[in-house]
């Protein structure tokens, strides 16, 4: 193997290679497997059953080579990887390539290579080379008229260290079916190769495999546990644009892109088995394709992912169409409400047990980076856990600051939540702010809003209970979607590949404006209430972008444009409009008070101020509701009113059935 492995590193690109790696000041010289395969297969044979004497061999070889001491071979592209949950004991000290998500990161320690000791009699200093994990010390002092079994003490200074950093690798969220629990990985990477990768992060990794004895106190056990040592790190920056297609998949999906009824194809193979509710399918195909973030020269970035959130009466198939998402979206990921807290969701400072000291672990928005993270039950979340996600879904980071680790991590994930009214069932005569548990602050980070009804109507109910009972009759006839959900994954991964939509049309810009333009105009002089903001179009944009992205087209159209605000229409006149005047308010998801419910609040205050001069500082609640029930506020709002008011700390009860204002 020696003289093989001689020959091929003094080959003479390899030599071109190293002289240009040693005047950039790099440590390493990373080789792609197939090139030791095609040199000899005998040395490639080498390399996966014995790493260790193989790598031994190649970093003196190389130290040689170049006089540096640190100069070291890494080999990376094996052509086949292993799954974390299939390595098994024949895998232990073979070099074995797998592929997976960053769990998390330890923090960078130095190890010690080689000590200097110094011999606290005679003061001899001798070198001792620490080899795998055991501190070794010297057995006797090196200088002939000493001999001494020391003590010795460590010469920090002029001992040789080097980086050292544990991971954990955990098997990607996409490729876990019907329930398993992901398993994880130990790794440590040494050298030049740390700090390569953060949590969240796609990676493939080659390295050796070992294993060390685990102890259950003071005994030791006959199980191991296993460690990887990595020989290089790879990180697959573009996400599921890494997914490899085959050349009849791509001329498959081109051959799709030709025909006009693509786009309803597509929402029509969105969760078949639901009947009905096509906007809300058209809305989750447009977050599945999705569209480019913009980045701005000073650095600024507008997120491309769209944000929905669903809510409505029971039993319409909410959870159903999440569970379908985070199954058929390249990299999807479902979580509930209840079960998740602002840590799991984000991201936790826990206790390193291989490298000691406190480390990050990634929470589930930072897993489905690059992809769709399905919060169900959104509701039912502590409101602390929620604001906690406040920062991922327009930022797409989140920032920690936790046991003295303070840093950022990417959250670029589009969300789709569902969340159950307060009352039970959607009432129309209050508005949705009302009705759904959550901040206005949330609500409005969601590009679009969609209310689920379930009301009452022969026709359509026959054609529901007609479609149900087709699905337990013969579901394989009953579902015929005109795409498999493989045939979509594919045209998702393509189209986000290679399909990156443009405004080349200045008319689509002028329809956009026209639209936001004509419907700001209805509130000009503060008569009426504003009915949509630059959030919204924004949105807009976004879904132009992903209604072309859909069609396979790199140009976005008049038709794409219209399609996306007929969608936010829709969604505004549902959610944001206020039962009392009629009229869609963009305040109800803003700042969860309409206008017209602003004024009557107003109205009260003043009422409250008028009678505190008449009662000497206070005001009779009795009198405040017949004072607004003349000028017809009715008698339950100002009840309301005064205790939320009370509640913000603007108003305070002296005595009893008195109130006054906090700030006069």
């Amino acid at each position: 193997m020696n003289e093989k492995l001689v020959e091929f590193l003094h080959g003479k690109e390899v030599l071109k290679e190293l002289r240009k790696l040693t005047a950039a000041g790099q440590k390493s010289l990373t080789v792609e497997f197939e090139r030791l395969l095609n040199f000899n297969m005998k040395l490639a044979k080498a390399l996966l059953d014995s790493p260790a004497d193989f790598f031994a061999a190649a970093d003196k070889i190389l130290s040689d080579i170049t006089k540096l001491p640190r100069m070291r071979l890494r080999v990376c592209g094996l052509d086949q990887s292993i799954k974390i949950r299939k390595i098994r004991a024949e895998q232990v000290g073979r070099f074995t390539q797998v592929e997976g998500m960053l769990k998390r990161v330890g923090e960078i320690k130095p190890e010690l290579r080689v000590a200097i000791f110094k011999c606290r009699r005679c003061g001899e200093e001798q070198e001792v080379e620490q080899i795998n994990e055991v501190y070794r010390e010297p057995l006797l002092c090196a200088n002939p008229n000493c001999g001494k079994r020391g003590p010795f003490d460590l010469v920090v200074e002029n001992s040789e260290f080097r980086d050292w950093q544990s991971l954990v690798l955990q098997e990607r969220p996409e490729e876990l079916r019907g329930g398993q629990i992901p398993r994880l990985l130990s790794m440590v990477v040494k050298d030049d190769f740390v700090d390569k990768a953060v949590p969240g992060n796609r990676v493939v990794v080659t390295g050796t495999l070992r294993v060390f004895q685990e102890r259950d106190q003071r005994e030791r056990k006959t199980t191991f546990r296993k460690v990887l040592y990595v020989s290089h790190i790879e990180v697959l920056q573009k996400g599921i644009e890494e997914a490899e297609l085959s050349p009849e998949d791509e001329a498959r999906i081109k051959e799709l892109a030709k025909d006009p009824w693509l786009r309803n194809m597509i929402i029509q193979s969105i969760a078949p088995s639901i009947y009905g509710y096509d906007p809300v399918k058209e809305a989750i195909a447009l977050q599945l394709f999705g569209c480019d973030p913009v980045e701005l020269p000073d650095g600024t970035r507008i997120r491309g992912d769209t944000h929905i959130l669903l809510t409505g009466d029971p039993g319409v198939a909410k959870s159903v169409l999440l569970k379908w998402v985070a199954n058929v979206a390249p990299r999807g990921l479902y979580t509930s409400g209840k079960k998740a807290t602002g840590a799991g969701l984000t991201a936790s400072a826990v206790r390193d047990e291989f490298g000691g000291g406190w480390t990050l672990e990634a929470g589930a928005l930072v897993i489905a980076d690059g992809g769709i993270a399905c919060v169900d039950e959104f509701e039912k979340m502590s409101d602390e856990d929620r604001s906690a996600i406040l920062e991922s879904l327009e930022q797409q980071t989140i920032s920690v600051a936790k046991a003295g680790i303070v840093a950022t991590l990417n959250t670029r994930t589009a969300v789709i939540a569902a969340c159950n009214p307060k009352f039970g069932r959607f009432e129309r005569n209050r508005t949705t702010a009302e009705q759904i548990a959550l901040d206005p602050v949330i609500l409005s980070r969601f590009d679009a809003l969609f209310i689920m009804r379930d009301e009452p109507r022969a026709e359509r109910d026959r054609t529901i209970a007609h479609h149900i009972l087709e699905l337990h009759r013969d579901p394989t006839r009953a579902l015929k979607p005109p795409l498999d959900p493989e045939t979509l994954r594919k045209m998702i991964i393509y189209s986000r590949r290679d399909v990156h939509p443009k405004f080349k049309d200045k008319e689509v810009l002028k329809v956009i404006e026209d639209f936001f333009v004509k419907w700001r105009s209805t509130a000009e002089g503060g008569v009426a209430p504003i009915p949509i903001t630059a959030r919204q179009l924004e949105a807009l944009v976004r879904l132009s972008k992903a209604n072309a992205r859909m069609r396979l087209s790199d140009e976005v159209t008049v038709e794409d444009a219209n399609r996306s605000i007929n969608l936010i229409k829709l969604s505004l006149q549902e959610a944001g409009i206020d039962p009392e005047s009629g009229k869609v308010d963009i305040d109800i998801l803003m700042t969860g008070v309409s206008r017209s419910q602003r004024s009557k609040i107003d109205r009260v205050l003043d009422i409250i101020r008028d009678l505190e001069g008449r009662y000497g500082g206070v005001a009779p609640v009795d009198e405040v509701k017949r004072i607004a029930g003349e000028e017809g506020i009715k008698e339950k709002f100002v009840e309301n009113m005064i205790e939320a008011e009370k509640l913000r700390g603007h108003l305070y009860e002296p005595k009893p059935g008195m109130v006054s204002r906090a700030v006069k």
